[in-house]
């Protein structure tokens, strides 16, 4: 039996937390294994569904976290983060999870982690930090919001206006692979949802004093 399953709803969350999730010191956790798998149906499909894959997986793993973006799953117009959050983990606790899994909702999207994320995306895509700096805020300043606000209620777009209109680049998975790679998890910790996980992992995987 593997230690943790982890389910989550695309394949740029998958690459990025296949290099936080092995930073076992910096997490506060001891070493454990895991599975990452992404739902089909993506963030709808992991709030419709998610909770009944992890079922069929019972036996195979000894934690389940499922994750998830708010925005883009449906229920984002018509309920709290919270709300859904407890919605799932209700599922979960039914389906003999109670205790041993954690549902989290990533507020509004995964990509609010990665501008905890600076100077590794400066790093990984080669670029100064100054002028990663400049674009965020002539970007803000041409939208009428703040660099701030840019980062925490539209970090998608922020992002993707950054590396496709600036840095001339495609966007894909091993981008996410390699920023997670060189985030400092401390750094992270101050992202609510990002807390959460670690909290959990925290909790089902302490780390063994020697």
């Amino acid at each position: 039996m593997k230690d943790l399953l982890v389910y989550v709803a695309d394949a740029d969350v998958m690459a990025f937390l296949r290099s936080i999730l092995n930073k076992h010191e910096a997490l506060g956790t001891r070493s454990f294994s895991f599975d990452i798998e992404r739902h089909p149906q993506r963030d709808a499909g992991m709030v419709q569904s998610g909770a009944e894959l992890a079922r069929m997986k019972k036996g195979l793993y000894s934690r389940a976290l499922l994750m998830w973006d708010h925005h883009g799953s449906g229920r984002d117009h018509r309920q709290s983060p919270q709300d859904v959050s407890k919605e799932i983990q209700r599922k979960l606790d039914v389906f003999t999870w109670e205790g041993i899994s954690a549902a989290i909702v990533l507020v509004p999207e995964f990509e609010q982690w990665v501008w905890y994320c600076e100077a590794a995306i400066a790093a990984h895509f080669k670029v100064a930090a100054e002028q990663l700096q400049r674009w965020v805020d002539e970007r803000a300043q041409s939208v009428g919001k703040s660099p701030q606000y840019l980062k925490t209620a539209a970090p998608k777009e922020l992002f993707e206006h950054l590396i496709r209109e600036r840095l001339r680049k495609t966007i894909s998975p091993r981008d996410f692979e390699g920023i997670g790679r060189g985030a400092g998890v401390n750094k992270l910790k101050e992202c609510d949802s990002f807390k959460l996980m670690s909290a959990a992992l925290q909790l089902w995987f302490p780390r063994v004093e020697s």
